[in-house]
């Protein structure tokens, strides 16, 4: 096999690889496939440094949540944040107080069961700067673009190579 060959079948197998991470993101985001759980993108450094700017945490629903747990919640503006559990109060309606590690004080939103999309289980460092680049439109270009040079490339050394075994 030449180096070219293996730089092309490398490349190939680098974007097939990059379009399914892309597909299960986006698919696990948007649908409940995958159960009880679903990813989300780190986008600030507020939880520094427990999770950085660009990791996945995989978050899974729970009935409870306790001191230290970091979740994911949806504020009362709308915005999804992902902070640490700092104090809980409440018996029947639980009401929970959250703080990014890096943050300096706690938030200022009071916390309810209802708010609550669930608790990290899992961080992928770093695949967030992958996912939000092949969302942008530099990526999708590199996306579908370079693919195409790329296997048309290929094809063409695949005719030359029959023409050249005909003659």
């Amino acid at each position: 096999m030449t180096i070219i060959k293996l730089i092309l079948s490398l490349i190939k197998w680098i974007i097939i690889i990059g379009i399914a991470v892309l597909g299960v993101y986006v698919i696990s985001s948007n649908f409940n496939i995958l159960g009880n759980y679903r990813p989300y993108l780190v986008q600030s450094g507020s939880i520094e440094p427990s999770i950085m700017t660009g990791d996945i945490v995989v978050i899974q629903s729970r009935n409870t949540y306790v001191i230290n747990d970091v979740i994911t919640f949806k504020k009362n503006s709308g915005q999804i944040v992902t902070h640490r559990i700092v104090s809980v109060e409440g018996e029947k309606e639980k009401q929970y107080f959250t703080k990014g590690d890096a943050n300096r004080t706690g938030d200022e939103d009071i916390i309810i069961n209802e708010q609550i999309v669930g608790k990290v289980v899992l961080v992928i460092p770093k695949l967030g700067y992958l996912v939000a680049f092949i969302k942008s439109g530099p990526g999708l270009i590199y996306l579908l673009i370079i693919p195409a040079i790329v296997f048309i490339f290929d094809e063409l050394i695949k005719i030359k190579k029959n023409v050249k075994n005909r003659n």
